[in-house]
């Protein structure tokens, strides 16, 4: 019954579908965007239109995405926050890394040793033996540089210099020196480890940088005056460059000048001697050249007292006493810091990591998971060497058996020089006998 009810309702509707097309629009606008009319469908017996009403979210779908959103960008602002935090304190802690088999060295300003940062301080070494990616389970804290708080500038700036002469100490290797002599004379694979190996040159720069090496070091808290000092001093050397050229110009101009002064006191002489006394008027021209040419060698001379005065006056400022922060090493290897020959005295030594870094459990599993890894690594090498060991003697017993072989072939040792044929057994027939032999040929 509720078949033939729903479909005598749709019959007016389907017939104003099909005798006026335009009213398909008008009845599909005039529903309520909730409803759709769908394709018409056998319904019982008779034919009619389904109408079914669209699904809506529900107040608790809405609940949720908004939940989802504000928990987004609540977290995004954690993030920034955390971010921003780590910028401030940026630079008032450095960590050393090093590798424990190959023994490279990274330099990091995070506690979490990244990838994506570390391997830019990679340098090619050599083929295989250059670091393609960053296991942190090969990687161990080796020291921790401690700045003042609020002097993270300081940190990077002997952050950036440290990285630095670390990638000079790999790369610019080749200076003719005897080391460098010792290192041609190795293959490729030792060369390359010798340089992966910047363990002892890593600390010797710290000492060097962390006393206020290097051009521009923001470890001295005068850091500013050293600067303008320098900045002064380059100046003056420029100034003093000029004037000692120009004091060389107008001693070879006072030199020329005495020689034609002397030239002209030569010819008057030889003039008055072959005239005599009655040719004074030659002899007053000569007095008058010979005047003319001492007022310009005293002019020069006067030239060359005041440039003197001015070299004189540009005298070498002296150098200011940089006053180095204090800073503080934690070593977890109390021996390492003796790679470096001396260390300056506003460095404090300490064994052991901060425990805000680390604690010594974490330090404790870290290092024995690695010593694991370490003997698991000694194992692997020793079957690998073992495998290389019985692939030789199996290659030589190979080698012995086919010498063996070639035994008969060989000369004699009486010195016969044909060859010994070699007797073979003959072997039996398994194949198919051939036609001719089945058709008696």
């Amino acid at each position: 019954m509720n078949s033939l009810r729903t479909a005598a309702a749709s019959r007016p509707l389907l017939a104003a579908m099909v005798t006026r097309p335009v009213g398909l629009a008008s009845v599909m606008i005039a529903r309520r965007p909730t409803t759709a009319v769908v394709a018409p469908r056998r319904l019982g017996p008779g034919l009619g239109l389904a109408v079914r009403t669209k699904t809506t979210k529900s107040a608790i779908h809405l609940q949720m995405n908004a939940k989802k959103k504000a928990d987004a960008i609540a977290e995004r602002e954690r993030e920034m926050e955390r971010r921003m935090e780590e910028a401030k304190v940026l630079g008032e802690r450095l960590y050393l890394w090093n590798h424990i088999q190959a023994n490279h060295v990274l330099w990091s300003t995070t506690k979490e040793l990244r990838a994506n940062k570390s391997l830019r301080q990679v340098q090619f070494t050599g083929k295989k033996n250059t670091l393609i990616k960053i296991r942190k389970d090969y990687w161990r804290p080796m020291a921790t540089i401690q700045f003042p708080e609020g002097e993270g500038e300081a940190g990077l700036s002997v952050y950036q210099k440290l990285v630095e002469l670390k990638k000079r100490h790999e790369l610019e290797w080749d200076d003719g020196g005897d080391e460098a002599k010792r290192l041609l004379n190795l293959t490729k694979k030792e060369r390359g480890r010798e340089l992966n190996d910047q363990k002892g040159n890593t600390v010797a720069d710290m000492a060097f940088v962390l006393g206020g090496g290097g051009k521009g070091n923001k470890v001295a808290r005068n850091f500013e005056e050293i600067r303008e000092w320098r900045e002064k001093i380059s100046d003056d050397m420029k100034k003093r460059k000029e004037l000692e050229k120009e004091l060389e110009e107008l001693e070879e101009n006072k030199m020329k000048l005495e020689d034609t002064q002397r030239e002209v006191q030569r010819k008057v002489k030889d003039v008055t001697e072959e005239e005599g006394e009655e040719d004074g008027e030659g002899e007053g021209g000569g007095e008058d050249m010979e005047v003319k040419e001492t007022k310009k060698i005293a002019k020069v001379k006067k030239q060359i007292e005041e440039v003197k005065k001015q070299i004189q006056e540009l005298q070498p400022l002296e150098e200011p006493v940089p006053v180095l922060h204090k800073v503080r090493v934690f070593w977890a290897n109390e021996l390492d810091h003796h790679f470096a020959e001396s260390w300056p005295d506003n460095v404090e030594h300490v064994l052991g990591l901060p425990e805000d870094d680390w604690t010594n459990e974490d330090l404790e599993k870290m290092i024995a998971n690695q010593e694991r890894l370490v003997d698991l690594h000694a194992v692997l090498a020793e079957k690998k060497l073992a495998k290389r060991e019985e692939k030789a003697k199996l290659k030589e017993q190979r080698a012995a058996k086919k010498a063996k072989k070639m035994q008969p072939f060989l000369p004699t040792p009486e010195g016969e020089t044909g060859w010994k044929s070699r007797p073979r057994a003959p072997k039996p027939f398994t194949g198919k006998a051939p036609k001719w032999a089945k058709e008696g040929l």
